[in-house]
């Protein structure tokens, strides 16, 4: 049995600044883009799901908000990428209805769909990043991409900014299956 003091995954906690950019709300804490390439995280396909504001010139930003001008605009719970696309997906969706009616005027997704989405557009061997307050473990409606998203990493998240709250940045990474190699021996 596993001792108390080997972890199956890095547990840390980040202290970052506030928000560069103000007037939008929910952008990412200053220093949070840093540490993901400095984690050695960040992929060369990359999809940011409920982008904002926010601008990645090598990446694919995806809001339902058309006036932020992302790469695509659609609803995150049906995405319009190919299957096993992308090698980095990271998430920073409302925190709760009532943050995605009052700061955003949309309808708070439905996270079990969110995530399995996220899950089958990576890629085997990337990464899914999900910025919230929650951490989603398992789920009975997981599809088989979820499944084999195994975690690698929680990361407290907070602004060293006025009163602030502590959020999770949880990493997964999608495991590989044996289907590719037992279709090619066929």
């Amino acid at each position: 049995m596993e001792s108390l003091n080997q972890r199956p995954y890095r547990r840390e906690i980040w202290s970052l600044g506030p928000p560069q950019r103000a007037g939008y709300p929910g952008a990412f804490p200053r220093g949070l883009i840093t540490r993901l390439r400095n984690r050695n995280w960040w992929g060369d396909r990359r999809a940011w799901l409920f982008s904002g504001s926010f601008k990645d010139g090598g990446g694919i930003t995806v809001d339902l908000k058309r006036g932020l001008d992302p790469t695509v605009v659609c609803n995150c719970e049906q995405l319009p990428f190919r299957d096993e696309f992308f090698d980095f997906v990271m998430l920073d969706p409302p925190y709760s209805k009532e943050e995605a009616s009052n700061l955003y005027s949309l309808p708070y997704c439905n996270m079990v769909k969110v995530m399995n989405e996220a899950a089958r557009i990576c890629a085997s061997g990337g990464l899914v990043l999900l910025l919230h307050r929650m951490i989603p473990w398992h789920h009975p409606e997981e599809t088989p991409h979820k499944k084999r998203l195994k975690i690698v990493a929680v990361i407290g998240v907070f602004t060293i900014a006025g009163y602030t709250n502590m959020r999770a940045l949880s990493v997964w990474r999608k495991q590989d299956t044996l289907v590719p190699y037992l279709v090619g021996s066929q």
